[in-house]
């Protein structure tokens, strides 16, 4: 996925080291190497100077001549563990071969010997493999006109990839043959002196990875970002130079002040094109200003902590986290439905809007690619998020989490197909036992509930027919019934439910199998088993029974935003009044969490809409107060004030909602209430008006609305302060 984000982008510089290649490829018969290792740091360009080799941008210099006589290449990316096959990297290099207007013979050569080789083979014993599709055929034929050369990038990335070993674990070859090669650089070290002489090997690989380098020592060794050399120094300037060349964006922000941040800014770089790419980028975009670069640290790890203190302010980064642990576990690139999936399998009450917002703030480290995938802009990002040293703790993502997620949306995927893991195709079946494997097991989940996390509703009946008590629980507390509901799981419930399991059954946290059902959204197996209790004849029961927080199924479905299953209770007779430990009802609840569908229906059914919980807040004080507000949260807002609720009720703290809503600076939640008659100089229990609460923290457009609807200047608080010192001191 990354040559193609790289393919057809613009690139400037490195005509040095496209001279380099070119004068390998031309004494490749007489060299004494057969190949040449592109090497540097983090970001220093390998992979884009590996793009523009093979596909060119530039109509001048040596790329176009070098891309016309580039037979094969191969792109590892850790990211997709894909590209790692040492299957596919043989299997795709013969099919190039094969397909080459450059050779003649091959694909004869190829048929006669390859024979039956398939993926299988590949992976059972690669070094037989790789002789019989790519070198044996090679050296059977006559010499090309030219002499050619194969690109392969990154061929460190086995080792960089989540989970490997730092031996080749990525690599997935060699299985059958301990003493073979099990990674792409393992099989191009051993038998690279075996190319035919008019055939160069040009790879890539990271400086840091000495393992790899030292299997290529005898290879001309093209360094990118060696700053002893003049050229590589330039690379910077002229990278910068092409871009304000060519991107009128950046050139507006050019001044005679600014110039000197240029400056600044090649120096701080030390040669990564990267870094300059990144700040440019946020430059041309209106996130970064020029002034900035000075403050910017003079280290990739410190422009990537700078940049997430700018992206991910106060608490957003704990919003995104979940989606980055799951691409920073993922095997392959994810889709968004399958991001949306794994959000889901975090934190069930994410609604579309919702994920929608925290997909957003990842737009300043997302690539979009091919099928609306995504993925990390570099991979030295992901390795910066795992490593505290340099991320901080408050920027620290774990892979682990990412697993739990992925493992559990594989299995909600099988759990929706009539034919229980009919919806996984074999790779999706293999991928989810790496994720459950790489699940972290903590209490109460136990190394035995992994395998039983995979077991399939023929096996559940066979064990209840041979005499399973069908309410045994686990050490949570939760019987089958209970787990089956969790997960969703309508066909496992329905077998659970004839073999008559009991609903009322409650695991440690009080929660029955309907309050687990309705909190995750499964609106089937909610339905299945009210009609269970209705055929048992106590549904009003069932319907109404608390966890240990004494939040009910309705309760739980309203914070969850489940808009069906809330009708569907109400429709039993739910009593819309419980209340919880905290005296919350679930109108409390929906109308903090934005559902505005939810609250009408609520208030239709009965819902006491000034009812106030633990804290002395109604419905009202908690939309105001919600952080951050979001359209829903306005709408809920509105369709209060419009069934009458009281708009001036003070919580024990005497804050009324237009105090709340002023405080948090939610400026249309303040409009829609001092539309609402919304008293605009109400006090708190320390005299603190609306005007107050929004001058101490800042908010210039609630103050000016708050003016506009005549609140007082001069009121003074408890503390003797007036309006005019508090906003003196922001």
């Amino acid at each position: 996925m990354a040559d193609s984000l790289l393919k057809g982008k613009q690139f400037y510089c490195r005509e040095w080291a496209f001279a380099k290649i070119y004068h390998c490829l031309e004494n490749r018969p007489t060299s004494k190497t057969c190949g040449a290792l592109i090497m540097g740091g983090p970001g220093c360009g390998k992979t884009a100077l590996c793009c523009e080799t093979v596909w060119p941008t530039s109509n001048h210099g040596r790329q176009r001549s070098l891309a016309r006589r580039v037979l094969a290449h191969h792109f590892c990316q850790a990211h997709d563990v894909a590209t790692l096959s040492l299957s596919a990297f043989i299997l795709g290099l013969a099919r190039q071969m094969a397909l080459s207007e450059l050779l003649r013979g091959y694909r004869e050569q190829l048929d006669e010997m390859a024979r039956a080789v398939d993926a299988a083979d590949c992976e059972r014993d690669p070094d037989d493999a790789f002789k019989r599709c790519v070198l044996l055929p090679l050296l059977s034929i006559g010499a090309p006109a030219q002499n050619l050369f194969v690109v392969v990038d990154s061929i460190d990335e086995s080792y960089l990839a989540p989970g490997s070993s730092g031996s080749g674990g990525g690599g997935g070859g060699g299985a059958g043959s301990p003493a073979g090669s099990r990674t792409i650089a393992e099989l191009l070290a051993s038998h690279h002196q075996l190319f035919p002489r008019w055939l160069l090997l040009v790879c890539s690989a990271r400086r840091q990875s000495r393992a790899v380098t030292r299997m290529f020592t005898g290879f001309r060794k093209v360094a990118l970002d060696d700053l002893r050399k003049t050229h590589v120094v330039r690379d910077a300037q002229q990278y910068i130079l092409s871009r304000l060349d060519a991107e009128p964006a950046l050139r507006r922000h050019l001044s005679r002040d600014t110039a000197e941040m240029l400056n600044q800014l090649h120096i701080k770089s030390n040669g990564c094109l990267l870094y300059v790419e990144r700040v440019l980028d946020g430059v041309s975009r209106d996130l970064v200003a020029l002034r900035e670069v000075r403050d910017i640290p003079a280290t990739l790890n410190g422009l990537y902590l700078w940049l997430c203190q700018r992206l991910f302010a106060r608490a957003r980064f704990a919003r995104v986290r979940p989606l980055l642990n799951a691409l920073l576990a993922s095997r392959r690139p994810l889709s968004r439905a399958a991001l949306l999936a794994c959000a889901r399998a975090h934190d069930a009450a994410v609604a579309d809007d919702e994920f929608s917002r925290r997909l957003a703030l990842l737009d300043g480290v997302l690539v979009v690619g091919p099928a609306d995938t995504r993925i990390l802009f570099h991979h030295s990002f992901a390795e910066w998020l795992l490593d505290v040293k340099h991320c901080t703790q408050r920027f620290l993502c774990a892979a682990r989490e990412g697993h739990a997620m992925l493992a559990m949306s594989y299995s909600s995927a099988a759990a929706d197909d009539d034919d229980d893991a009919a919806a996984l195709t074999p790779a999706d079946v293999r991928d989810f036992a790496v994720h459950l494997s790489r699940t972290t097991v903590a209490p109460p989940l136990m190394p035995y509930h992994l395998p039983l996390w995979m077991i399939r509703e023929d096996n559940i009946r066979a064990m209840l027919e041979g005499g399973v008590d069908v309410n045994e629980t686990d050490s949570n507390g939760r019987t089958l019934l209970a787990n089956a509901a969790h997960q969703g799981n309508l066909q496992v419930t329905q077998l659970m439910l004839s073999h008559e399991a009991d609903p009322e059954v409650a695991d440690k946290n009080g929660q029955t199998a309907l309050n687990l059902s309705a909190r995750q959204g499964h609106t089937e197996v909610v339905c299945a088993l009210i009609d269970t209790a209705i055929y048992n004849c106590e549904p009003q029961e069932l319907v109404d029974l608390a966890d240990g927080e004494g939040r009910t199924a309705l309760r739980a479905a309203s914070w969850g935003g489940h808009d069906d299953i809330v009708l569907s209770l109400v429709d039993y007779s739910a009593n819309v009044n419980m209340v919880d430990k905290e005296g919350r009802t679930a109108l409390i609840a929906a109308a903090y969490m934005g559902h505005t569908e939810i609250v009408e229906t609520l208030l239709n059914s009965g819902a006491d809409i000034n009812l106030e919980d633990g804290d002395g807040r109604t419905a009202l004080s908690v939309a105001a107060l919600c952080v951050p507000a979001s359209e829903g949260h306005a709408s809920v807002v509105s369709l209060l004030l419009d069934r009458d609720a009281e708009v001036d009720h003070k919580d024990k703290d005497g804050m009324t909602p237009l105090l709340v809503a002023a405080y948090e600076g939610h400026h249309s939640v303040c409009e829609l209430l001092l539309e609402g008659e919304a008293d605009v100089d109400a006090c708190d229990n320390n005299g603190r008006t609306p005007l107050f609460a929004a001058a101490s923290m800042g908010h210039a457009r609630v103050v000016s609305l708050l003016l506009f609807w005549g609140a007082a200047v001069d009121s003074i608080d408890s503390e003797g302060r007036t309006v005019l010192s508090l906003a003196a001191l922001q």
